[in-house]
C-alpha cells in the first residue's frame, strides 16, 4: 500500500475490494472466452488484497 493507514476503514475498504475481486473472478471464470492470463492476473491480484488485509488486521490488532 502507498500509505500506511491502519484503521478500521481500511479493513472495511479492503474487505469491500475483496468481495469485489471474488465476484469478478467468478465471472470471468463462467466465460468461455476467458484466457489463463487475464485470470492469473485476477487471482494474484485478489491474493495481494488478502495479504494486505491480512497485514492490516494483525497491526491493528495489536493497537486495540
Amino acid at each position: 500500500m502507498c500509505l500506511p493507514i491502519n484503521d478500521r476503514s481500511m479493513l472495511s475498504w479492503l474487505r469491500t475490494q475483496i468481495r469485489v475481486m471474488e465476484a469478478w473472478r467468478e465471472e470471468m471464470v463462467r466465460r468461455p472466452e476467458m484466457d489463463a492470463a487475464q485470470a492469473q492476473k485476477i487471482d494474484t491480484h485478489l491474493a495481494w488484497l488478502c495479504a494486505e488485509y491480512q497485514r492490516l488486521e494483525d497491526v491493528v490488532s495489536v493497537a486495540a
